[in-house]
């Protein structure tokens, strides 16, 4: 249940007007694999690392605010928008009461959404994907990461903290908005 929650509190991150569905559906919890525990241990994307204050943060443009989670996202105005030789299009970081606690990263073009797509599953294995092709889920123990293209040509990867993802969701939940 708490995947699914975490998984929900992506959602979120991505579509913050869109409604979650409600499961009951448990899974047992299971260890990391190694390539997943990569993904933990990195704890972030590039220098910027999960949990880290916004003051530690500089050239950043405010793009929208909840203020029912205390939440602030914004783009970072010096990022290099790129992942090896992969272009990006826009890099957005989420703060949770001035912690970071999501990353959005947006690429444009089939090849090179498709070949960042081929660098994920070679950098953490195998993905698990919630019934849809345009979507891959990487579930680590304290990251979670979201692949989603759609419609073809555009994606988005989304990682998250999951500690800062569960206490912004029962936020929102305390607050009586949507759980997504």
């Amino acid at each position: 249940m708490k995947k699914l929650v975490i998984i929900l509190g992506l959602l979120a991150w991505s579509a913050p007007g869109s409604q979650a569905q409600n499961t009951k559906a448990k899974k047992a919890p299971r260890a990391a694999s190694p390539s997943v525990r990569a993904l933990d241990s990195q704890n972030g994307f590039g220098k910027a690392t999960f949990g880290a204050d916004i003051s530690k943060f500089r050239d950043l443009e405010l793009v929208r605010t909840d203020a029912a989670t205390q939440t602030d996202f914004y783009n970072y105005l010096t990022d290099n928008l790129k992942v090896g030789s992969h272009k990006l299009t826009g890099i957005t970081y989420g703060f949770y009461k001035d912690k970071l606690y999501y990353i959005e990263l947006r690429m444009m073009g089939e090849a090179n959404c498709r070949s960042i797509r081929e660098l994920l599953s070679a950098q953490y294995g195998p993905s698990q994907s919630p019934g849809q092709a345009q979507t891959s889920w990487w579930l680590g123990q304290q990251v979670t990461l979201r692949y989603t293209e759609a419609p073809v040509g555009y994606a988005t990867i989304v990682l998250g903290s999951n500690h800062l993802a569960e206490q912004r969701l029962a936020q929102r939940k305390a607050a009586g908005s949507p759980a997504a």
